[in-house]
């Protein structure tokens, strides 16, 4: 499945390695005359697998994620932070690499407000963290959502295990 090769310092992905990270989608902005407001959408990477997602795109944007060589289990990650992952490797763009980062999004998005993914959403994003997750140079303001996102996603996960969450056994998180 190692579609990426080494990248410029030798490494390679282990598509899986990771697979208990989270990805983060910006969802669209509400229709026109509603208050703008950033709102984040955070999936398990399994999503990127969904039939609606198209392939190979949704699973070369997985092996990106999962399998990259630093990434630690329960990291959460944008878009903004795969494409600057992936200036490391030869094929240094989505198109490069043949994937619409964007599409894939709007396919697990879809398949989310279908009720066939699982996801959490966060609604109070200000408008420059909004930003931060379409432009992958604004790394400062995207880590300071980062964390403070990491630190709320943690939290919804220990409500989650609780025993009074109303959890049936094979459910997962989010």
């Amino acid at each position: 499945m190692d579609q990426f090769g080494p990248n410029a310092l030798g490494e390679t992905l282990e598509p899986g390695r990771v697979a208990d990270c989270y990805l983060g989608l910006l969802l669209p902005p509400p229709p026109t005359g509603e208050p703008e407001a950033g709102t984040v959408l955070i999936v398990t990477p399994a999503a990127l697998l969904h039939p609606r997602v198209l392939q190979p795109a949704g699973s070369l944007v997985y092996e990106l994620l999962t399998g990259h060589p630093e990434r630690e289990p329960g990291e959460l990650v944008f878009v903004a932070d795969l494409t600057g992952e992936l200036r490391v490797w030869p094929q240094d763009t989505w198109t490069a690499v043949g994937v619409d980062p964007e599409q894939v999004a709007q396919a697990v998005i879809g398949c989310w407000q279908d009720g066939e993914v699982a996801g959490l959403q966060v609604d109070d994003l200000g408008f420059e963290e909004a930003r931060s997750l379409t432009r992958p140079a604004m790394t400062y303001v995207r880590g300071q959502l980062h964390g403070r996102l990491t630190t709320r996603l943690a939290r919804a996960h220990r409500r989650w295990l609780h025993p009074t969450s109303g959890r049936q056994p094979g459910d997962r998180f989010p």
